[in-house]
């Protein structure tokens, strides 16, 4: 049996996980390119490669200070990326 560090530690990579490629999927439905998307987040202050989009697409580098633009600029909530509701426009967890 796992000790409950490991859970803890499965449960946060698998969120990481389900928001990078909700990240990815959303981009995706919004035909914008990871350019796009990093010239957007410019837009609002965030000096972002499409390199660095695309490791945050990829699980890595992953800013959780940069969900609510990441959400503005991709129009879903939070708890969407989050992977807490199918909804793209819903707050609540499902």
């Amino acid at each position: 049996m796992s000790a409950p560090d490991d859970l803890s530690t499965d449960r946060t990579a698998e969120r990481a996980w389900i928001c990078a490629r909700r990240i990815r999927e959303r981009r995706r439905q919004l035909d914008l390119t990871q350019s796009d998307l990093a010239g957007l987040l410019a837009q609002r202050g965030l000096a972002l490669t499409n390199r660095t989009v695309s490791a945050m697409e990829n699980g890595r580098r992953l800013d959780l200070g940069k969900l609510p633009d990441l959400a503005a600029v991709l129009t879903c909530s939070v708890t969407y990326l989050l992977g807490l509701t199918r909804d793209p426009a819903r707050w609540e967890p499902d």
